[in-house]
């Protein structure tokens, strides 16, 4: 079968298959298809930050139990991730795209049943399998079918849903908070995620012949051992220095192994992590069919791309968990107000996405990118020169509107030029690292925010929540937490700037 798929596919190649001249319908939809299936589950996933008080009440869990459906969410888009660029290799994008609607489906009609916590959880295990499926699918498809002279727009259209979903999850959670209940998350995405099975299933079609790649289940445990260990480090290590910050550390933690335990199995587990992914890296250079083909990173400028666009969602991360938390907990707004704070922002940056992507296809990637990064420097500055506790909401979304008119315009087309890096047969490994790297940046920048903020929120006389001092404590949490994005989005203009200038002076790396 699949001997005669890959000679469908070659003849097809210089025949029905080739790349098209123009934008078909049939990509629109395959685009519409898979980027549906991204958004939604990028969405529900900041969604249930928001909804956080109302499932511990309804199942009698604490925080640290109720945090493992974003924390268990995040492991398993995390290790499927990394498995695109093989199942690109050795699967139809049709069958992988099933797969996906299936999972995330099947998850979605589970929490909405769901009678328990566990069931729950299982739940959004299902969908974070799913999503870590649909993500890079999304993004080859726009590679390998798009119009060269297309693909920034394209490439536009496919990274704004991965990158404005965070930002309007807020605003979704705190309508159904606010009017609804929690389970109309899913009977609202149930539909959805049926009509992009639909409108995938008519549209989606085989570009590039299957290879007989093979998974080595060593190399998969290796990359396993490595995600988990250092998602649950960022989880634990997160945990640990707020209890220590807060003064209530010792073997009374929420837990039960305290904070010093815990950051010591933080520790351990970085260690443990970062020797599984090193071992990887070993074994897939000697392996003759590795799940992910390394040699991308021998691309400098590839990797200063790598850097630039982990930092940078890392940092719209952030901001969709630091600015609901300062409105509602620093200027005492409401969940519904406090998600409205970053809605503007997030629809500008909807439409701004494409239009970037048709500058980087006009003028080349360096003036776009370099500019807008520009821009969201200066959103990030104003954030953290001049919000204070006598700051409003409108000015917190103004200056959230000047981040996101250069964020989804340099976003979208860091990805497109890092990949045209690489040679036409390495994409998929390059969009692998892209997509696994961007899920580590997104808990990495959520955890370090609330650390930021506890670690305010605790000091001595703060008092409880909703108090003066609590609210300027969060306040100059918040204050701190900007200084950290301004420096990270520094960090994310020069290494641009260094993939530009060693792109000028050197030939692209061609394997």
């Amino acid at each position: 079968m699949a001997e005669a798929t890959n000679a469908a596919v070659a003849a097809g190649t210089s025949g029905g298959f080739s790349r098209p001249e123009t934008i078909t319908p049939r990509l629109i939809g395959s685009i519409i298809a898979t980027g549906l299936l991204t958004f939604i589950g990028i969405l529900t996933e900041t969604v249930m930050n928001v909804l956080f008080p109302e499932l511990m009440a309804e199942f009698h869990v604490g925080t640290s139990t109720v945090q493992w459906l974003t924390t268990g969410y995040l492991l398993m888009v995390a290790l499927t991730v990394p498995l695109s660029s093989y199942l690109k290799r050795k699967c139809t994008l049709r069958s992988q795209f099933v797969a996906a609607s299936v999972l995330c489906i099947a998850g979605a009609a589970v929490a909405l049943l769901a009678v328990n916590f566990p069931m729950l959880l299982g739940a959004r295990l299902l969908q974070g399998i799913g999503t870590g499926v649909a993500m890079p699918l999304m993004i080859n498809i726009i590679v390998e079918q798009s119009p060269r002279a297309r693909v920034g727009v394209l490439m536009g259209v496919g990274n704004v849903l991965i990158g404005t979903a965070p930002a309007l999850g807020p605003t979704f959670g705190g309508f159904v908070s606010t009017f609804l209940s929690w389970r109309y998350v899913f009977v609202i995405v149930l539909p959805l995620l049926a009509l992009s099975l639909i409108v995938g299933l008519l549209s989606i079609r085989q570009s590039a012949p299957l290879e007989d790649a093979h998974l080595n289940p060593l190399h998969m445990l290796c990359v396993v051992v490595g995600f988990v260990s250092l998602i649950i480090a960022l989880d634990r290590g997160g945990a640990a220095v707020t209890a220590l910050a807060s003064g209530s550390g010792g073997s009374d933690g929420a837990d039960g192994s305290g904070a010093a335990g815990s950051l010591a199995l933080a520790i351990v587990l970085v260690v443990v992590g970062v020797a599984a992914l090193v071992a990887f890296a070993l074994m897939s250079r000697r392996s003759f069919s590795p799940m992910i083909r390394l040699g991308v990173l021998r691309s400098v400028s590839f990797r200063w791309h790598l850097l630039a666009y982990m930092l940078f969602q890392g940092t719209t991360i952030s901001f969709g968990y630091l600015l609901p938390n300062l409105a509602q907990l620093g200027f005492g707004s409401t969940v519904m107000a406090a998600g409205l704070v970053i809605l503007p922002g997030a629809l500008i940056g909807a439409l701004l996405a494409p239009v970037g992507g048709a500058m980087l296809d006009r003028f080349g990637p360096a003036r776009p990118i370099c500019v807008a990064t520009a821009v969201a420097l200066l959103g990030v500055a104003l954030m953290a020169m001049l919000v204070d506790g006598s700051s409003s909401l409108p000015q917190l979304a103004v200056f959230y509107v000047v981040y996101m008119l250069g964020f989804p315009m340099a976003f979208s087309n860091i990805m497109t030029s890092g990949l045209s890096d690489l040679p036409d047969e390495l994409t998929a490994d390059g969009n692998a690292l892209f997509s696994t790297f961007q899920q580590l940046a997104g808990a990495a920048g959520t955890t370090t925010m609330s650390v930021i903020l506890a670690i305010a929120q605790s000091g001595s006389g703060v008092g409880e929540i909703g108090s003066a001092g609590y609210r300027a404590a969060t306040v100059e949490g918040a204050h701190h937490a900007f200084l950290v994005l301004l420096a990270v989005v520094v960090i994310v203009a020069c290494s641009l700037v260094r993939a530009f200038l060693y792109r000028r002076g050197h030939r692209l790396v061609r394997r």
